[in-house]
């Protein structure tokens, strides 16, 4: 027995130890400009570190042979067995996830473009995160420890084409299924609303009659006060702020809690810090939305505070004195 246990954690190392590799790559294909490969490959690493995470989990939990078929001993489970045993609950935001994942590598040797970037990115990124945490609660591994938390952040390079030019590219049998997964995908997005799904936030722009039920304006003249140029050419809120103050609350604590350091971060406390360091007038930290009229945040302004905070866990208390006095 007491072989069988040292022979387990053996294995257990080894699929970790790949697990992470596979990981990384995915990120670094993702995150490379000069590749064009870039969906297919996330997809292809990315699934096989979930893999190997989940079979280093079930047979920890329940010996090598959970993760055989009962029918093919010679045969490991695929990836959607895998999900079905650890994550048993099938509306599990983590689970539909990656079966989002798992879709898109299946059908990737035969069907990507790469307009479809900017439809899967909410999901990646929430991928990453997602895996980065299921590390370390089942292994009390941080991934952070390799890497800095901001290369935990995927861009995309990508340009976004209109529906006719997409059409007129790849034609009627390609673009109906961009369209029919594209429609899909929105309607999740707007039905959903957990981070661990995915990771977005919408900007929706459309013409109005009625100047009152308008909450943006704008004139299209050179010498306007108020003047639009060229409305395709706006900032890509989505990559640079996808996270709303509790997303990047939440994941302060997360970095916090893996350095071992236990602090609520509510959003007194937050707005504190904020306050301190006058990060809500820094573009690099947070976007005011007129429309929605509420503050999103970069990944930049989440390692700032997570770095501040490690250096001084005393840090919210030393502000409150300072306010006081």
């Amino acid at each position: 027995m007491e072989g069988n246990i040292i022979l387990n954690m053996d294995i257990i190392s080894k699929m970790l130890e790949k697990s992470q590799e596979a990981f990384l790559l995915a990120i670094e294909i993702y995150n490379k400009p000069t590749i064009k490969y870039r969906l297919e490959g996330f997809s292809f690493f990315i699934c096989n570190s979930w893999e190997l995470l989940l079979k280093a989990y079930l047979i920890r939990e329940y010996g090598q042979h959970s993760i055989y078929y009962k029918d093919k001993n010679n045969r490991t489970i695929a990836l959607s067995d895998c999900l079905k045993k650890v994550f048993t609950n099938e509306k599990d935001p983590i689970r539909r996830n990656i079966e989002i994942i798992i879709d898109l590598r299946n059908t990737s040797t035969h069907f990507i473009i790469r307009e479809l970037e900017m439809i899967y990115l909410p999901f990646l990124q929430a991928n990453v995160l997602d895996y980065s945490q299921k590390l370390y609660d089942f292994f009390r591994i941080d991934v952070t420890k390799n890497i800095d938390t901001s290369f935990l952040s995927l861009a995309t390079n990508s340009t976004n084409l209109n529906e006719i030019e997409i059409l007129s590219i790849y034609g009627n049998e390609v673009f109906n299924r961009y369209k029919k997964i594209k429609n899909e995908t929105t309607a999740l997005l707007e039905n959903e609303n957990s981070s661990k799904l995915a990771i977005n936030i919408n900007l929706n722009l459309r013409v109005v009659k009625n100047e009152k039920d308008a909450q943006l304006t704008f004139s299209i003249a050179k010498n306007a006060k108020d003047a639009v140029y060229f409305i395709d050419k706006i900032k890509d809120i989505n990559t640079i702020y996808p996270y709303s103050q509790k997303n990047a609350r939440e994941l302060i604590m997360t970095n916090l809690n893996r350095k071992n350091i236990k602090l609520n971060l509510h959003q007194t406390n937050f707005n504190l810090i904020c306050l301190k360091y006058d990060l809500k007038n820094n573009q690099d930290y947070f976007y005011y939305h007129t429309i929605s009229k509420r503050y999103m945040c970069s990944q930049k302004l989440i390692d700032f505070v997570t770095n501040l905070l490690i250096k001084n866990p005393n840090l919210i208390e030393n502000i409150k004195l300072e306010n006081k006095k």
